[in-house]
Parts: structure tokens; sequence; C-alpha cells
């Protein structure tokens, strides 16, 4: 059979933590550790917009002019987007 030796492992943080040495360079190192993070995570978010910003102006570029549209006067003619007119063919309300 196998020995089970001590339960568990020591927790090494409180002992670093009574130290008055130790917990300078452990508020140290977690506050530069943090530091180096968020650096990290600001350079990401720039790269992500300036990289969206230069694709936005690339496809800009690639398009063409807008196109002249030509607005249709009232008085040509009865609007066409209402009524019966609009549809042709059999009515499509009713059954077969």
């Amino acid at each position: 059979m196998r020995d089970p030796g001590p339960a568990d492992p020591p927790d090494r943080r409180p002992a670093l933590a009574d130290d008055p040495a130790s917990r300078g360079r452990l508020t140290r190192a977690s506050a530069e550790l943090m530091a180096a993070l968020l650096a990290a995570i600001s350079v990401l978010t720039a790269l992500v917009l300036w990289h969206l910003a230069r694709r936005g102006r690339l496809i800009r570029e690639r398009l063409g002019s807008p196109r002249q549209v030509r607005w249709p006067d009232r008085a040509e003619g009865p609007d066409r987007t209402e009524g019966p007119d609009r549809i042709e063919g059999p009515d499509r309300t009713e059954e077969p």
C-alpha cells in the first residue's frame, strides 16, 4: 500500500504575507503583473481599433462614387406603390 504522507501541502501564501520584506516584494510583483496585463489589453484594443478603421477606409476607397438617382415627379402619374395596380396577376388573397 501507498504511504498517505501529509494530508495537504503547506500553504506558502500566509508565510510570505507574514514577513514584512516578503510582503512588499509580493505586493510589488502583483502590481507589476497587473500593470503588464493592463498594458497588453490596451495595446490589443488599440490594434483592433486601428485595424477596423483601416479596413473601413480601404473598403470605402474601393467603392464607386454614389449613383445619381432621379426621383419621379408626382405629376407624372399615379403612385404605383399602393393600391390594386401594384400586383399583377391573380389576386393572392383568395384561396384557389
